[in-house]
């Protein structure tokens, strides 16, 4: 059986789908072990690749090894040097470089003499060669030490303060996405807090209104404020993936009780009695992940758009995946879309063919929930269309 999008997973999510609240901004979830895939090729889409049926000597099963990458195709014309420049991301400089800038990995060398050998920072000078045995690599030349921390082969190490280093994509494209959306499921929901009414009988609340709210302990200085959306939906099955929710405000607590008080900020659009209250996620570095490819056979589609204002997708659009931890997708994976195949008729035969969906953009995959995940669009050569296919490129 050939996979296509349309494949039911209700046999790798069983029972009732477990709903969840995917929580969006206008503008955590444990990771759950994959499952391995022993079926031939007819196995579900987004499973690992499947084992080896040949036998060890003990009776154990013998993995077959992992894929070989495909070899590395330098972009033509490429620098021996560049300086990284304010506003560089890792996914523009690697494409400076590689003709597949989700093969960064392969071709990426951490300098063992400068701190954070992992992380590049703007005005590092990176430098290109061939190893001993041929194969292309970009390391770190040389580092502004009056920015970052200069580790060298001495007893001597000096400390400097650090510079934000390059995001791996825009930071200004996903930043309202990552701090203002969650993931849960449907237990989890039922137990979020919820505002009761404000202290004028308001049937509408705003920012600087007292509110109060209920269900919970307390013990958070403010809160983001959801209401749940429309469900997040498997193509083809129609199976419940999620609830979607929107970012609606913040609620600063006043005093403590059962109702809890609270004073709203920043609010997006009119708060009412019902919507929910999640505590602020502590700040802390979402960004920091490298381009590199789905595993092998990985394939989901597009199933939303993060910001529903948003009607055209194009690059830098957010949007959802249904594709998670469940299918073994991190942060930094890059997918292929293509376009849905269309049927036209045939003029000679006057039957019905299907054309087959052409590539028309590649994603990112920035942040991963159990049964979805969030990609930015990082190039987009034709139009993109929700329940398009995405699959390793």
């Amino acid at each position: 059986m050939s996979r296509t999008m349309m494949i039911s997973r209700s046999s790798r999510r069983p029972g009732t789908a477990l709903a969840m609240a995917v929580l969006i901004s206008a503008c955590n979830h444990n990771p759950s072990t994959p499952e391995t895939n022993t079926k031939s090729p007819g196995a579900i889409a987004g499973e690992p690749p499947p084992i080896s049926r040949m036998m060890a000597a003990n009776g154990s099963v013998i993995p077959a090894p992992a894929p070989t990458p495909a070899p590395v195709e330098m972009r033509e014309g490429h620098p021996d040097t560049y300086t990284v420049m304010p506003g560089d991301t890792l996914w523009n400089i690697a494409a400076r470089f590689l003709k597949n800038p989700w093969q960064w990995r392969q071709i990426w060398r951490q300098n063992p003499q400068v701190g954070n050998p992992n992380r590049i920072y703007p005005g590092d000078v990176l430098r290109f060669s061939y190893s001993s045995d041929g194969n292309p690599q970009l390391e770190l030349a040389a580092r502004d030490d009056g920015e970052v921390p200069l580790i060298k082969l001495s007893p001597e190490v000096r400390t400097e303060a650090l510079s934000q280093p390059i995001p791996p994509v825009p930071r200004a494209a996903v930043e309202s996405f990552l701090t203002r959306a969650q993931v849960l499921n449907d237990e989890e929901w039922a137990r979020m807090p919820y505002i009761v009414g404000e202290e004028h009988d308001k049937i509408a609340y705003s920012t600087r209104d007292r509110v109060y709210a209920r269900g919970a302990f307390f013990d958070a200085p403010r809160y983001q404020v959801y209401r749940p959306g429309k469900p997040l939906r498997e193509p083809g099955s129609n199976e419940v993936l999620g609830t979607a929710g929107i970012y609606m405000g913040e609620a600063v607590l006043e005093r403590e009780g059962d109702p809890a008080s609270f004073f709203l900020e920043n609010t997006l659009s009119s708060i009412y009695p019902g919507d929910r209250l999640l505590p602020v996620e502590r700040n802390q570095e979402l960004l920091a992940f490298d381009p590199h490819p789905v595993p092998p056979d990985t394939e989901g589609a597009i199933i939303a758009r993060l910001d529903p204002e948003v009607t055209q997708i194009s690059q830098f659009s957010s949007v959802i995946l249904n594709l998670g931890h469940q299918e073994g997708v991190e942060p930094g994976h890059v997918v292929a879309s293509y376009a849905k195949p269309r049927t036209v008729k045939d003029p000679v035969s006057g039957k019905k063919i299907a054309l087959p969906g052409e590539q028309n953009g590649l994603l990112m995959i920035y942040k991963v929930h159990d049964l979805v995940s969030y990609a930015l669009v990082m190039q987009a050569e034709r139009p993109i269309h929700i329940h398009d296919r995405v699959m390793t490129p």
